[in-house]
């Protein structure tokens, strides 16, 4: 029997395309757009992490940027 990993891997095209996906829904606030393209360059081009720290970063990194975009979203649809 196959031991199971701990941890999930991270999956880099899903989360290209949930970043795709924020970009289109938010296409009309620049803020909202630039911020998903800064982080869509970090992981363009990854095929997987290089080692567990690198995830942990890209992990980290990615829920700060969906934070980001929901305050983005709720500041400008008050506005």
């Amino acid at each position: 029997m196959r031991e199971q990993p701990e941890r999930e891997t991270l999956d880099l095209i899903e989360m290209r395309r949930q970043l795709t996906a924020l970009r289109s829904k938010h296409s009309d606030n620049l803020l909202i757009a630039s911020l998903l393209n800064r982080f869509f360059v970090k992981v363009a081009f990854l095929v997987e992490p290089t080692d567990l720290a690198q995830e942990q970063y890209l992990r980290s990194e990615f829920e700060q940027t969906l934070i980001k975009v929901k305050e983005i979203a709720a500041r400008t649809k008050s506005e």
